[in-house]
């Protein structure tokens, strides 16, 4: 998962030490770190997220996802998928896309000299 600055700075607040919980990439975005095909936020023994009240803004809009296209689609792998209405959809197709926006300018002043 793709983590903005304010993702970031909520779980640090949260008492995650400041990179445990991610790492940032070549193209300068920091993404959660995933232990043994699980998000590292994952609670194993009750099989829930952790940070589910201070989860990321793209856990939070998910199932909705953006197709290489930008067209707004459902996560047909996850299980609720079926009871977003349309207009929730639609909703987080748009915070969706103001969400990669921010990342996308947050990557690029980490990439500047």
């Amino acid at each position: 998962m793709e983590l903005c600055q304010a993702d970031i700075d909520r779980l640090v607040r949260r008492g995650h030490a400041n990179g445990s919980f991610y790492e940032i990439g070549e193209d300068g975005i920091p993404r959660l770190i995933n232990e043994q095909g699980h998000c590292v936020l994952f609670d194993r023994e009750r099989k829930r997220c952790r940070e589910y009240a201070a989860r990321p803004l793209g856990c939070s809009i998910y199932p909705v996802n953006l197709t290489d296209d930008g067209e707004v689609v459902v996560d047909t792998l996850c299980p609720e998928g079926d009871s977003l209405s349309d207009d929730e959809i639609s909703e987080k197709g748009k915070r969706l896309r103001r969400l990669l926006s921010t990342i996308d300018s947050e990557a690029e002043k980490r990439l500047r000299p």
